[in-house]
């Protein structure tokens, strides 16, 4: 459960997680076609693009880079960084 100022913004069992939420990290070249899947939150890391999506199919995203459940904490930075964005009128 992620709480900000004082309200729930996300409340998922860590099985639901698992099976709901994945990242996958692409090369540049490949980087448009992952972004058209409209991820909820996206960095940069060694020259590489990641990006974290909510209920993608993982064999879809398979061929598009390296699939991975992200962790707590990219989750929590994601959902935060949405919630600030909501806030200050900026859609996603």
């Amino acid at each position: 459960m992620f709480i900000d100022r004082g309200r729930i913004v996300f409340d998922r069992s860590m099985e639901e997680v698992e099976s709901r939420y994945v990242e996958v990290v692409v090369n540049p070249e490949k980087a448009a076609a992952a972004r058209a899947l409209q991820p909820m939150h996206e960095r940069q890391v060694f020259g590489r693009t990641i990006l974290l999506l909510d209920a993608v199919e993982r064999n879809q995203l398979a061929a598009l880079g390296d699939v991975r459940t992200p962790s707590i904490a990219d989750l929590f930075v994601a959902v935060m960084e949405n919630q600030a964005g909501r806030a200050q009128g900026v859609t996603r």
